[in-house]
């Protein structure tokens, strides 16, 4: 089941350095907004390449931007398009994680809509330009998946004749996307993650420790190293709250809050570069989940950021991975 909600975001980058210009921005999103709220939606990913928050466009508009912009932020990447969110419910669970970014991404790959992929402890996000949200959701359907909107809400803006030239454009052949061209260099973390849910209902409990994670990461024991380059993603929604990252930051939680797969097998991220943004790149998820979750039975998550793409897996699948990935030419290990 795939259901669309109401959600309207927008997506930034900016370097770890600016953090601190935002901190009041994500403490209002986890502390003084109503988490019951059906729009709420905040996403926070940290890697090598820097920090991409994805939330309700009112948010990113009058409370990040500013901030970032008063600071004069070098390198802050900011698109004006707003996205949609389509949650992906599979009674699959984790163990199907791979098969099912690959069978989700196949119909917009195929349609050329540049979508960005979340994978979390408890389901997936697919974000999708809302412009184009009419002609996504008959690609899926026409591909065999059951699309529905959370609760009465409905996309609005469209006029009728927009539509209908819309779905017509559907079934339109289209010429392949070359997804390499967009590739610039793959490399492997040395950070070892794990997978975990946060149980929504113990929030108290758990919030104060997750902003010292998020916006004070230097208060963070054995985590404050110049030399150590962390790996965070953080996902909330109305409903579910998921963490992947580095083992130091989830043992920083109380094991009580937590909810773990029963394998708890630690994982590596695989990460490949793209040559500017990545919103708009169509292609990409498929091109690289279909080789290692269909062809080769290797299970991941996938977690899209504003210029690389995150394909995590198990620590045992990961040489076998990066040769699929690479396989003429050098993937490079950090250090």
């Amino acid at each position: 089941m795939i259901t669309i909600l109401p959600a309207r975001l927008r997506n930034i980058h900016f370097p770890r350095s600016h953090l601190i210009h935002v901190t009041h921005a994500i403490v209002k999103i986890l502390l003084f907004k109503d988490v019951n709220e059906c729009d709420y939606f905040f996403s926070f990913t940290e890697n090598a390449s820097g920090i991409s928050v994805v939330a309700n466009e009112a948010l990113i508009a009058n409370d990040f931007l500013p901030a970032l912009e008063a600071a004069n932020c070098p390198d802050l990447g900011a698109p004006t398009g707003v996205f949609r969110v389509l949650q992906v419910d599979d009674d699959g669970g984790q163990e199907l994680s791979g098969k099912r970014i690959s069978e989700i991404s196949e119909p917009f790959a195929e349609k050329r809509f540049s979508i960005l992929y979340i994978s979390t402890y408890q389901t997936d996000f697919v974000l999708v330009s809302e412009s184009k949200l009419h002609s996504a959701i008959n690609a899926l359907r026409q591909d065999g998946f059951e699309v529905e909107y959370d609760g009465d809400d409905e996309v609005h803006g469209y006029p009728e004749e927009e539509e209908e030239e819309e779905e017509e454009a559907i079934g339109t052949p289209l010429s392949p996307v070359d997804p390499t061209q967009f590739l610039v260099d793959t490399e492997v973390l040395v950070n070892e993650l794990q997978c975990v849910g946060l149980n929504r209902h113990y929030r108290s409990d758990w919030v104060t420790t997750v902003l010292k994670i998020l916006c004070y990461p230097d208060l963070m024991q054995d985590c404050s190293s110049q030399n150590h380059k962390r790996f965070c993603s953080f996902v909330v929604t109305s409903q579910d709250i998921s963490l992947i990252a580095d083992t130091l930051i989830v043992d920083s939680i109380d094991e009580n809050l937590l909810m773990k797969e029963e394998d708890g097998s630690n994982l590596r991220v695989i990460q490949v570069h793209f040559s500017g943004s990545n919103v708009e790149r169509c292609g990409i998820v498929r091109y690289i989940s279909k080789p290692l979750s269909i062809e080769a039975n290797i299970n991941m998550f996938y977690l899209s950021t504003f210029m690389t793409a995150n394909i995590i897996v198990s620590v045992n699948d990961l040489e076998k991975a990066v040769s699929i990935l690479s396989p003429t030419e050098k993937c490079y290990f950090t250090s």
